[in-house]
């Protein structure tokens, strides 16, 4: 698959999915986002990374394992669609006023993130936006207390082999202390390994350290015979 057609298929997945999430609103089994987080203001689509839209073709049958809750929502006001997991929390793509809600203090629970001020933030945030279907940061928000308190990278990368085909990359997971035994890392996974098949990847991988092996092999990652991770650090 050649990369304008790669192209074409993912602004396929988006107007499929659109149409899903109307599909859904018809039927009723949408939720009123606006309820659910007690007043929230919302943001137009613009300000998130990708477009949340893509959690409308999300099969929780295919999860590898069951959660309380996972009820796909709509606020009237801005058209996004977003996931109710109960408990005041909601998954959704990362925003640009997220450094606001403790995002970066959030990542410092996972190694260090230097001097990180908000202008830093946004400016890179943009950056990320601006490299079109490459970074889909998914992250979950305590909304009664305005925090994000997990996230998870899908890096997508595309390339010349495989037919022009794609690989995804996981990296930065992490959950806040308060927030761990709620089966959250899990949930990110989940989502974003059917979000890499969605966007066609021929392949996903990721880095972890020894006593994480085991987690990540429930969902099906593998150290493969022959292969090594390098790496050269610079700072």
């Amino acid at each position: 698959m050649s990369v304008s057609e790669q192209n074409i298929q993912i602004e396929l997945i988006k107007e499929k999915a659109i149409a899903n999430a109307q599909d859904l609103i018809n039927n009723n089994h949408i939720t009123d986002l606006e309820s659910k987080t007690n007043g929230l203001s919302l943001h137009e689509e613009s300000s998130y990374l990708f477009d949340p839209a893509i959690f409308s073709m999300i099969k929780t049958s295919e999860f590898k394992f069951q959660y309380d809750k996972f009820e796909l929502m709509k606020s009237s006001h801005s058209q996004e669609n977003l996931v109710d997991l109960g408990d005041d929390l909601v998954l959704r793509p990362l925003k640009r006023d997220d450094f606001g809600r403790s995002y970066m203090n959030l990542l410092s629970h996972l190694t260090e993130i230097g001097d990180v001020n908000q202008q830093d933030y946004e400016k890179r945030f943009d950056q990320m936006k601006q490299a079109d279907n490459t970074y889909f940061i998914c992250v979950v928000e305590d909304v009664k207390n305005q925090k994000v308190v997990a996230s998870l990278t899908l890096v997508y990368e595309q390339k010349f082999i495989r037919h022009t085909g794609s690989r995804g990359r996981f990296e930065d997971m992490v959950v806040d202390v308060d927030y761990r035994g709620k089966k959250l890392s899990k949930l990110l996974l989940d989502v974003l390994i059917q979000v890499s098949q969605i966007l066609g990847c021929y392949k996903i991988s990721l880095e972890c350290k020894d006593p994480l092996r085991k987690h990540y092999e429930q969902f099906g990652f593998c150290l493969e015979q022959g292969q090594n991770y390098l790496c050269r650090r610079f700072i």
